[in-house]
């Protein structure tokens, strides 16, 4: 029974010796730049893994590490298995990963809005929406920033809201082909925000940058504000 017992013991060390030494050789094929061995060796310990979603996210670690542009489908498929197991924090990681590969994926920047969300992480939702709001006005779409800032606009607190509806009021002001009732509601809608925080500066500020750009909403605004 001892002999049974030890041998036992020492499959077991010996199993976890040669995983060990994979792990290593793995290591030692990414740190020379060999990414097929790399790669042949991950397959042979991945018959190891139970869990596909890591195996995924391994995959695309390999990937980015030797610069090849496939390790975004592989941390994509990673970020999926994750949310379907409802491992909201592992899939938040992956898109953190996959967003610094593909920074103008606006799809991307989303699913990291809902998964903090989903974590209640309002700092992390703030700074997401920001950068989303960000690049789509570079990129001139701004009907779809206005959706976009009307679904997350309570993400964060009032002074985030405030400073989404001013930062679309201003670029729209910058636009011909935008009605002035477009552009009005998101004057409101800062000074409802800043009259929740009981602000009057900000009001006073927004106001006053509102005339130099809009004599006639600036007007309508003062109006709205004095109600």
């Amino acid at each position: 029974m001892n002999v049974i017992v030890t041998k036992g013991t020492q499959m077991k060390h010996v199993e976890s010796d040669t995983y060990s030494v994979a792990w290593f050789k793995l290591a030692d094929c990414i740190a020379r730049g060999e990414k097929e061995r790399a790669l042949g060796v991950f397959r042979l310990l991945s018959h190891s893994f139970d869990d596909s979603a890591l195996a995924c996210q391994l995959y695309g670690d390999i990937l980015k590490s030797f610069g090849d542009p496939a390790a975004a489908q592989k941390y994509a498929e990673a970020a999926v298995l994750y949310r379907e197991r409802k491992r909201w924090i592992e899939a938040a990681a992956v898109y953190e990963h996959l967003i610094a590969i593909e920074p103008e994926n606006h799809d991307v920047r989303k699913q990291l809005i809902e998964l903090y969300q989903q974590l209640n992480i309002r700092s992390k939702v703030m700074q997401y929406v920001s950068l989303l709001v960000n690049a789509l006005l570079q990129k001139g779409e701004w009907k779809q920033t206005i959706d976009i800032i009307m679904q997350y606009d309570s993400a964060g607190d009032h002074a985030f809201t405030a400073e989404l509806h001013e930062r679309m009021l201003f670029h729209l002001l910058t636009l011909s082909d935008v009605l002035p009732d477009t552009k009005f509601v998101h004057a409101k809608k800062a000074i409802d925000a800043w009259n929740a925080l009981g602000n009057e500066q900000a009001i006073t500020q927004l106001l006053s940058k509102l005339r130099a750009a809009d004599e006639l909403l600036a007007q309508h605004a003062q109006e709205y504000a004095a109600k």
